[in-house]
């Protein structure tokens, strides 16, 4: 109920659904170089909900309602129903230390290996992905909650304690090697076998969690549901860092970070929010984005930023002097 909730949030900012071609601009003020991607050169669809780049630089676009594309830098290549995939709305993607390709559907996991398709319908709707540092899978999914694949076998992390942390919207990985659920209500975190919970009985906020990442300094971010503010966590407490945008209400969608460690916040209904530790400037269309409902922010391995959008494809940026 919870996962469907938060859904909930976003099939309404689908219902207030740009660019067209592929081109090259330059801003003479700034030196900001933008390339725009939609249908219109080779994207599957304007309507996008995920990225992911794989260990070859291939980058992955995984849309509400055409299937999943790839980009090696030079062609588009389309993954949808018509050829092999289980279901044409993507949540999620990863690659797995095998190489292989996993894709979350609202149908079910299916697994692109060397060519060749692996369907596993049972999970239902799979809501995040994520392989960690001992090339474990990790899946959350409608009818089996959170599930770690251990090369031969998969594991079970349903909780019949604190049932709000098995309704996760993103996994995520940090640099001392735990584990976080970043769920419906509240954080949780596996250090070995030790679980340790974090909601507003023991200072997180609580909220939506639909996204996580850990900067430079070790600090990590938590982009919540209808907040006016971010959390960061120093690994002793949580901070409210407020998002200086003008809203009463945001929806951090994605978190990545520039070469110059500039962070970014995808919003889903009003663009991206660049923050230099001190101040925060806004990014919307008439900055370049294609779109204003950022779903989607990563940095590739040549330091360029994509951000997907749910109204107008996908950009690739490099930051310049701003």
């Amino acid at each position: 109920e919870g996962i469907l909730s938060f859904l909930s949030l976003v099939t309404i900012t689908l219902l207030l659904k740009g660019c067209e071609g592929s081109w090259d601009t330059i801003d003479p003020e700034s030196f900001k170089t933008w390339e725009y991607f939609t249908t219109q050169n080779g994207l599957a669809s304007d309507s996008v909900k995920v990225l992911a780049e794989d260990s070859e630089g291939n980058i992955w676009v995984g849309t509400l309602d055409n299937g999943v594309s790839k980009y090696d830098g030079k062609e588009w290549t389309i993954y949808n129903e018509e050829n092999g995939l289980l279901d044409n709305d993507i949540w999620s993607i990863a690659q797995d230390g095998n190489g292989y390709i996993w894709i979350g559907t609202s149908k079910g996991l299916s697994i692109l290996a060397n060519g060749t398709w692996t369907h596993i319908p049972e999970f239902g709707c799979v809501y995040a992905l994520m392989k960690d540092y001992y090339d474990h899978m990790w899946v959350s999914s409608d009818n089996y909650y959170a599930t770690e694949w251990d090369r031969d076998k998969w594991i079970s992390w349903y909780d019949e304690e604190q049932d709000w942390s098995n309704y996760i919207n993103v996994f995520f990985e940090d640099r001392e090697r735990n584990i976080w659920f970043g769920a419906f209500g509240g954080l949780k975190k596996i250090t070995g076998g030790r679980i340790t919970y974090y909601d507003p009985d023991n200072g997180f906020p609580g909220g939506v969690v639909g996204s996580m990442y850990q900067d430079h300094w070790g600090n990590i971010w938590i982009g919540i549901g209808l907040a006016p503010f971010v959390v960061r966590y120093n690994k002793k407490a949580f901070e409210r860092v407020n998002l200086d945008n003008g809203l009463k209400l945001n929806n951090i969608t994605s978190i990545s970070s520039d070469n110059e460690e500039n962070l970014w916040f995808g919003e889903d209904n009003h663009g991206a929010i660049k923050y230099n530790g001190s101040l925060m400037d806004t990014y919307s269309k008439k900055d370049g984005l294609p779109g204003l409902l950022v779903t989607s922010i990563i940095r590739d391995r040549e330091g360029f930023l994509w951000f997907g959008t749910l109204d107008g494809g996908v950009a690739r940026y490099m930051p310049g002097l701003d």
